[in-house]
């Protein structure tokens, strides 16, 4: 979806809609609105804000940006929009507005009830994550082997680094998987040297743990490689490995055999070929040719792989291989017991190091700008513990099946001796994390962390205007439009020593500008109310300085950022559902498509009715239409 479509349609539609006669409204009607009185300023000469309105030549192509008419209709039911100084369409104009969207996507999202669409399939290589995480699970080898051979970062976004279209595999990254293989195999071969005299050299328990056959008087070197083969090929690729597969594994060992009869060197090629094949290194799932286009349930053993790199970015482990061995992975009853021990695991701690941590963008904190010039405190390891505090804080709403509105107010976090000293948190000793009760109820959930005020300010100073934005983009999934191009920049050089009196005043005259009033509207009132809190997250009382008041558009008045986390709280759903939006598309690998909408909701509707826990959300997902269905992919997808 374009950010920019969410409220430049918003602004557009609602514009126009105080000329909407008392007649049904089709349409029709609507395009005409558009051509006559919007078009000028979004059309295809000027798209003002970026925004063309030409695309919307009926309801068919209306309904593909169902989002973003969805959140029209959040504005013109608050009166958000029209914005002020604009001409107000009548109480009976925006209901009938309200009315004809609300008949148009409901039309459509029966449609999808009735027929749904998984959506397109996707290959997915392993991300550095991943690929380390599976590497682990698989030999018993933990260490950072991407690092260590210099894969390069994966290119993301403000989305997610496990995106299938992100997640391309070049000819230099495949040099590097190479190298990691010939890494992981010379630290899994390396010997144990004895320690007595008479001690014997062995292989490392790592290596002996894949060795689950040797060559005896009872089976040949050949019959016991093919054990071996089979069970860590299959593991590695996730799924049953066939058997022409295993015979040309087999005729690389016979032949590395017959030069060096040595049986655990004589595998160490074959090994190198399963880590360095595509079975490996990508995530496949085949299409089934007799299924044609329709939607298909995915096997088991895919099943299995979607959860664990879901819940553990990593491969499945015995107990879900086993289950889906037999078939058994998919009942409902199995699903969900399977889904609350993988929660329940300290190996779902991927979820925030690899979910939450990109999505509440913590790992922008190392680049955060405040800089110790004026904030002396700020060190390294006080920027490393406002990191953990997050961290910590989400991974324990996972472990203990918490309330995911305690993500907006909470009357508790984590900090050690030094996070509480920079919060003024008494009788707090030791460089080791613990709960601890707040009495202000201005610092509870992530409007309180230090983690997100810092990554949300400027060199010297608070900005309202990107925690407004943050706000709104990570919190409520509502982005404003980006700026337009040649937009003037506040120089606080200037009028030092005159008016405007402080920076509040002085964003206000920037704001002011035509180009950039209708943002600034919703974005810096969200920040006002985190003014009390300096760059780095330290509390400093209102002043003449320091105003943490502030307006919405929608009309709410509040002071302090206590009072803006109850106004948030209200919008509770628009939270749950950007949350439900955004651990789908991680889940998936994939944006979201439309008719992916009626699921979504339906999710975000048993979140409602179980208050909202953090399992209810992860169930939700995994038991989803399009996390559990596929379909082989359509003749114009084999074209893009």
């Amino acid at each position: 979806m374009n950010p920019l479509l969410l409220l430049a349609s918003a602004f557009v539609a609602l514009a126009c809609s105080s000329l909407l006669s008392a007649a049904d409204t089709r349409f029709p009607e609507v395009r005409a609105l558009l051509d006559a009185h919007c078009s000028k300023c979004h059309g295809e000469k000027v798209q003002k804000a970026g925004v063309n309105l030409q695309p919307f030549v009926d309801e068919k192509a209306v309904v593909k940006q169902r989002k973003t008419w969805r959140a029209i209709i959040e504005q013109v039911e608050s009166g958000e929009m029209p914005p002020e100084g604009e001409t107000q369409p009548t109480k009976e104009q925006r209901e009938r507005l309200v009315r004809w969207i609300k008949q148009t996507l409901d039309a459509v999202e029966k449609a999808d009830r009735e027929k749904p669409d998984p959506g397109r399939s996707v290959v997915r290589r392993l991300n550095r994550s991943e690929y380390n995480r599976t590497i682990r699970d698989l030999t018993g080898i933990d260490f950072d082997v991407s690092g260590a051979v210099g894969m390069p970062d994966e290119t993301v976004g403000e989305s997610f680094d496990n995106l299938a279209a992100a997640l391309n595999l070049s000819s230099v990254l495949m040099e590097k998987y190479f190298s990691a293989a010939d890494l992981v195999l010379e630290k899994l071969f390396a010997p144990i040297k004895p320690k007595g005299p008479k001690a014997k050299t062995a292989y490392s328990p790592a290596l002996e743990q894949l060795l689950v056959a040797r060559p005896s008087d009872g089976i040949s070197a050949r019959a016991a490689a093919k054990q071996v083969i089979e069970s860590f090929a299959s593991k590695a690729y996730r799924r049953p490995v066939e058997a022409r597969e295993v015979e040309r594994f087999l005729t690389l060992f016979e032949r590395v055999n017959a030069k060096e009869p040595i049986f655990e060197e004589a595998l160490k090629p074959v090994f190198k070929a399963v880590l360095a094949s595509p079975n490996f290194l990508l995530r496949i799932e085949r299409d089934r040719a007799a299924e044609a286009e329709r939607a298909y349930r995915v096997s088991d053993h895919e099943l299995a792989v979607r959860l664990s790199y879901f819940l553990w970015s990593s491969m499945p482990d015995a107990e879900l291989t086993g289950l889906a061995a037999k078939g058994e992975l998919a009942k409902p009853d199995i699903l969900e017991k399977q889904v609350r021990r993988m929660l329940a695991d300290p190996k779902a701690r991927a979820l925030t190091d690899n979910f939450a941590a990109q999505w509440l963008r913590l790992r922008k904190l190392a680049d955060a700008r405040p800089s110790t010039e004026f904030f002396p405190t700020f060190t390294p390891k006080l920027r490393q513990a406002m990191y953990d505090e997050a961290a910590m804080f989400f991974d324990k709403l996972r472990e203990e099946d918490r309330s995911l509105l305690e993500l907006l107010d909470a009357d508790y976090t984590y900090v050690n001796a030094d996070l509480a000293k920079h919060y003024g948190i008494a009788d707090v000793t030791g460089p080791e994390f613990r709960k601890v009760q707040l009495a202000d109820g201005n610092r509870g959930g992530l409007l309180g962390m230090s983690a997100l005020l810092t990554l949300t300010s400027h060199t010297s100073r608070t900005s309202p205007t990107l925690r407004g934005k943050y706000v709104l983009e990570v919190i409520l999934g509502t982005p404003p439009p980006p700026p337009p191009p040649n937009v003037s920049q506040i120089d606080e050089s200037k009028n030092k020593g005159k008016s405007p009196k402080n920076f509040r005043e002085q964003l206000a005259l920037h704001a002011t500008q035509a180009t950039c009033a209708n943002c600034h509207r919703r974005i810096d009132p969200l920040g006002f109310g985190l003014e009390n809190f300096d760059a780095i997250g330290r509390w400093r009382p209102s002043s003449a300085d320091v105003d943490a008041t502030g307006k919405l558009p929608t009309g709410e008045q509040f002071d302090g950022a206590k009072e803006l986390k109850k106004i948030l709280l209200q919008r509770k759903g628009r939270f749950v559902e950007n949350m439900t939006e955004k651990l789908a598309v991680y889940a998936l690998g994939r944006e979201l498509q439309p008719s992916d909408e009626v699921h979504m909701r339906a999710i975000t509707k048993g979140l409602e009715n179980d208050g909202y826990r953090f399992s209810r959300l992860v169930l939700g997902i995994a038991q989803s239409y399009a996390f559990q269905q596929r379909r082989n992919l359509k003749q114009d997808e084999k074209t893009e």
